[in-house]
Parts: C-alpha cells; sequence; structure tokens
C-alpha cells in the first residue's frame, strides 16, 4: 500500500476517497476480521465451534476490538502480519478466542479479504461505467449528425461525424463493461483449503463448511484450492488495465480536439483552478492528462500480477507478496480513472462550429473520393480517379480551391452538372452512413 493511500499532496490525483477506504488497511482489516467471524458462524453451523464462541467473535469482528499499536508491534516482531492480527485481536477475548481462525490458514482469510475489497470496489466502477455509458450515448445522439474532419495517419482524411466518434466510444465501454462483468464472476470466490490445500485441519464437515462460509460472505466456493492459481487475480487487474487503457483513449483523443489550433472540444476547467504556476492564462486539461498517466500504471501493475501467476509448489509467498502493493494500488488508479472520465465527458464542451471550420479548412479537397466516386458513374472509376488526381495536385500546388480546378477541366463539365459538381464538393454531404451506425449502436 502506497504513499498516495495517505499522502495529503497526491492521494486525489492517484484515488478516490471510496476507494482509499475499500483499500486502505482500515478497508481490508474490516474485510478480515469480518471473513474470520464469517468462518466461525460457518463452523458452529456444524458443530465445530460453539455457538457461544461464534456469537463472541462475531460481535468483536470490529476494529474498536483491534489495538492497532499492537498489531504493528506485532508485526515488527514477528513478520507475518495475519498473525499478527490474529493475536492482537485476542485480546480482547477471553475462551471463544481460542475458536479464531480454527483450521484455517493465513492466506485462507487473506484471499478472501480481498475478494471482499474487489467485490466492494467492482459495484462502485460497475456504477461508474453505466454512468460513462450514459454520457457517451447522450453524446453520440446528440451530435450524430455534427460532421467534422476524421483523420488517419495523424492528419486530414475525409468527413465523419462527431456522433460517430462518441459511438466508437460508446461500443468499446459496452464490452469493457461485459469483460469486468466476467472477471468478476471468476474472481469471486472463497478461499476455504488448509495449509496445503487438502483441508485436512478438519476431521469431519469441511466440505459443509466451505458451503457455509462462502453462503455467509455471498461467494462461490470454487473445486480446488486457488493458493497457487492468481490467475483470477490477474485477469481482474488485466481487465482494470485494458478498461483504463481504453478510457485513456478517449482523453488522449479528446486532448488532441481540445488544442486550441483544433478547437473542437474543451475540457471543462473549474472556475480558481490553476493551470501553470508561472503562466497565469494557462487552463490545463489536467484530468484527461491524469487519466493518460494512471492508465499507463495501471498497464504495469497488471504485468506484476501476471509475473505473480507464477507460483511454485502449493504455495509461494514470494508472488503473492507482490499483490499487496498492485492490487490496493491498481483498485486506487482505476476509481481515479472512472473518475476523472465521468467528470470530462459529463461536462465536456463540443464547438460544432470548430468542426466545420477544419473540415472547410482544405477546401473541396477532402471531398476528392466523393467527387471521384461521383465521376466514375458518369466515365469510369480508374478514369475519374486520375482526372481527380491530376486536379487535385494542381489545386494543391496553385493554392487553389479543388472544385475551381475542376471547374476549368472539360473531362469533367461535360460529365457532370455544375450543382451536381458544387453537391459532391461539400464534405458534409460525404460522411457515408455515419448516422445510421450511431442509430444501430445506440438501438443496441
Amino acid at each position: 500500500m502506497q504513499f498516495h493511500q495517505t499522502s495529503v499532496l497526491f492521494r486525489d490525483a492517484f484515488g478516490t476517497p471510496e476507494m482509499r477506504e475499500i483499500f486502505g488497511d482500515v478497508g481490508y482489516l474490516e474485510r478480515f476480521l469480518e471473513v474470520e467471524a464469517a468462518l466461525a458462524r460457518a463452523q458452529a453451523d456444524v458443530g465445530i465451534v460453539p455457538e457461544s464462541a461464534a456469537t463472541e467473535i462475531t460481535e468483536r469482528a470490529s476494529l474498536e476490538y483491534l489495538d492497532m499499536e499492537r498489531v504493528a508491534a506485532n508485526v515488527e516482531e514477528i513478520g507475518l502480519f495475519t498473525m499478527s492480527i490474529i493475536d492482537a485481536w485476542k485480546d480482547s477475548f477471553g475462551d471463544a478466542g481460542e475458536y479464531i481462525h480454527w483450521g484455517a490458514t493465513s492466506q485462507d482469510i487473506s484471499d478472501t479479504a480481498v475478494v471482499l475489497q474487489l467485490r466492494d470496489a467492482y459495484e462502485r466502477y460497475r456504477s461508474d461505467l453505466l454512468e460513462i455509458r450514459a454520457t457517451l450515448r447522450d453524446l453520440a445522439s446528440e451530435h450524430r449528425d455534427t460532421p467534422m474532419i476524421g483523420r488517419t495517419h495523424f492528419v486530414h482524411a475525409l468527413p465523419t461525424t462527431f456522433g460517430l466518434k462518441a459511438a466508437v466510444w460508446l461500443e468499446e465501454v459496452e464490452r469493457h463493461i461485459d469483460r469486468l462483468d466476467a472477471a468478476a464472476e471468476r474472481a469471486f470466490v472463497v478461499e476455504f483449503f488448509g495449509a496445503t490445500g487438502t483441508l485436512a485441519s478438519l476431521e469431519r464437515g469441511g466440505e459443509e463448511v466451505q458451503e457455509n462460509l462462502a453462503a455467509e460472505l455471498d461467494l462461490v466456493v470454487p473445486d480446488t484450492p486457488w493458493f497457487a492459481a492468481r490467475d483470477r487475480f490477474a485477469e481482474f487487474l488485466s481487465v482494470l488495465a485494458q478498461i483504463g487503457s481504453g478510457l485513456s483513449k478517449i482523453a488522449h483523443q479528446i486532448l488532441l480536439l481540445n488544442r486550441p489550433e483544433f478547437g473542437e472540444v474543451s475540457e471543462s476547467i473549474p472556475e480558481g483552478e490553476v493551470g501553470s504556476s508561472t503562466m497565469p492564462h494557462k487552463r490545463n486539461p489536467v484530468r484527461s492528462e491524469f487519466t493518460g498517466a494512471l492508465a499507463k500504471l495501471l498497464r504495469a501493475n497488471a504485468t506484476a500480477m501476471l509475473e505473480a501467476t507464477e507460483t511454485y509448489d502449493e504455495r509461494d509467498f514470494t508472488t503473492w507478496y507482490v499483490e499487496f502493493a498492485v492490487i490496493p494500488d491498481s483498485g486506487l488508479y482505476f476509481g481515479r480513472v472512472l473518475e476523472n472520465c465521468k467528470t470530462v465527458l459529463t461536462d465536456l464542451d463540443v464547438h460544432p462550429d470548430g468542426m466545420r471550420e477544419n473540415l472547410a479548412h482544405h477546401g473541396s479537397l477532402v471531398a476528392s473520393e466523393a467527387i471521384m466516386m461521383a465521376l466514375a458513374s458518369k466515365i469510369g472509376r480508374q478514369t475519374a480517379h486520375d482526372v481527380v488526381h491530376e486536379n487535385a495536385m494542381r489545386a494543391i500546388q496553385s493554392d487553389r480551391d479543388l472544385l475551381a480546378c475542376l471547374r476549368d477541366d472539360e473531362r469533367v463539365t461535360d460529365a457532370m452538372t455544375d450543382e451536381e459538381l458544387e453537391a459532391a464538393a461539400d464534405p458534409t454531404n460525404y460522411v457515408g452512413l455515419s448516422a445510421e451506425f450511431v442509430d444501430r449502436t445506440l438501438r443496441e
């Protein structure tokens, strides 16, 4: 758990208050005690632990009964953080304390506590993605017919619409929601298998305890122990990295269109926010910028988590240890990515006039394909291509508009009326099936 969980300077750049509650020490410890209490109840149901002990353990499954200074001292002395928690917690019990952690190994409780953290975070993540989806639906619908220049290879290409651009973002977010749901379904399982995964510590009722524990926590019982199979967490973090990268793509496209020389969209900047320590006029699109930075960190953590899937034997602390750094941090980073994107997209200023101005930047040159296709129906496709290409080169070299050059070419004027030529040269008439693709995306 890194400095930005508590840093006054950086905590809100790298996370959100809600995610800090989930992934901070307090969030982890609360869920750790919750799992221990659920285990006691699950075992009491089959007669392994006295009902009175399970009741007392449940009643005391609160940080109110955990001396954090004692936990810190235990960690310094014995190193094992799970036993440090349990030993400090037991001090608040009488005889019931002897039934805490019955038949469990440390990783049973810890893994399940982390699953509960991820599940609570997932609920918020999914809600945020649904908000982003709704905002993108609105953008796609509102700007269904808003023409803009399309760009390929970083230069002007053919016309498109801002609605179609938003629809592309929207459909990707739809897929991201599906990915998150699928990863969650596989990740949200209980861990209770004992030291080497055989549950030999319980002479009877082991499977029933597993089922009871899973029911208590609303989790699923996996068929086999997963101490040495970390693919569930690896998949979950990889999905967070993939979604974060997809949202970062949106942020980067907004950053480009936000440039003053483009002027097609603007990231809304709150009044009073200082953009530069030396340039008073600056109002920087920092939310989109931070999103790009956080996506890089998410990808790095996903890579580290993939490294941690190469475990040895039945349990391996050299890889398990990695998770206590990358899972909480990824949880924080992703929460901030979603918060940034929600704010940017909800408050995004779209400038149709700027889009039209850029669309007209090269005059009718950007309609060269449209003109060629219209002319092709009169004189043939290849011939039309050659004619339009010659005139396009002439327009570029002479700094004239393509339409003017075409009007001087008898091969064109003999085949097309001036009205037909002018209509073909209007780039706003050449957005193809943009509107239909937007409608199709919105229907689905």
